[in-house]
């Protein structure tokens, strides 16, 4: 049955259909005759006959972000920024110090020393010189002139609420030598309350001769 049907197919005589006439001009009928010559030239880069090719998406606009809507960028801790210790003020104090003084008695300058201070026991030291202006004003020699000042002081922590302290000062001048020894103890013995215990001895040697007095104290203390 098939068969029958293409051999009737190719033995039927060919249909042309006619061409119309353009007044018998042949540039014009080889036009016709030709449609692709009918297309006009592009010179665009999107020509009008594009009608085969797939049409393509619209392109998308990004919306327009304003910074301020933004989020704050998170701060990054690089390394050795970090802090080890935070919060914590240790200023360093020096052990040296230096003074120039005056007074009603005496005027001069002062160099001193913490040769200990950290720890339950402490060692200071302290020398200068200076002008006596008045005698017996406080300890030291008994006549006014230049004179040459030493000061030594000893500490020590026995306990938590006990410390024992030793201070040892000497002035000497015009063949005049004081020298003054004293010793304190103090003692917590309840919140608030101290206990002061204070001796002192005094030898000013005034020319060859010399005198020697003593005094002590106990006193308790009561801090408000």
């Amino acid at each position: 049955m098939l068969g029958a049907i293409g051999l009737a197919l190719l033995g039927a005589p060919l249909i042309t259909l006619p061409t119309p006439a353009f007044g018998g001009d042949p540039i014009l009928i080889a036009i016709a005759s030709d449609p692709v010559q009918l297309r006009l030239h592009c010179f665009s880069t999107r020509c009008g006959d594009e009608e085969w090719k797939a049409a393509m998406a619209p392109t998308r606009r990004d919306p327009v972000i304003d910074p301020a809507d933004l989020p704050p960028l998170r701060k990054v801790a690089l390394p050795g920024q970090q802090r080890v210790i935070g919060g914590v003020s240790a200023p360093a104090t020096s052990r040296e110090s230096r003074a120039l003084y005056s007074n009603d008695y005496r005027v001069g300058t002062r160099y001193g020393v913490q040769a200990l201070r950290d720890g339950p026991t402490q060692i200071g030291l302290s020398f200068g010189a200076g002008y006596r202006l008045a005698p017996l004003a406080d300890d030291g020699i008994n006549r006014p002139g230049a004179v040459f000042r030493g000061e030594l002081n000893l500490g020590q922590r026995i306990s938590d609420r006990a410390r024992w302290t030793q201070r040892v000062q000497i002035e000497s001048g015009r063949g005049d030598t004081f020298v003054k020894q004293s010793v304190r103890l103090d003692v917590d013995v309840w919140q608030n309350w101290k206990l002061e215990t204070d001796f002192a001895i005094r030898h000013d040697n005034r020319g060859g001769g010399g005198s020697e007095s003593a005094e002590s104290s106990i006193e308790l203390i009561r801090r408000f």
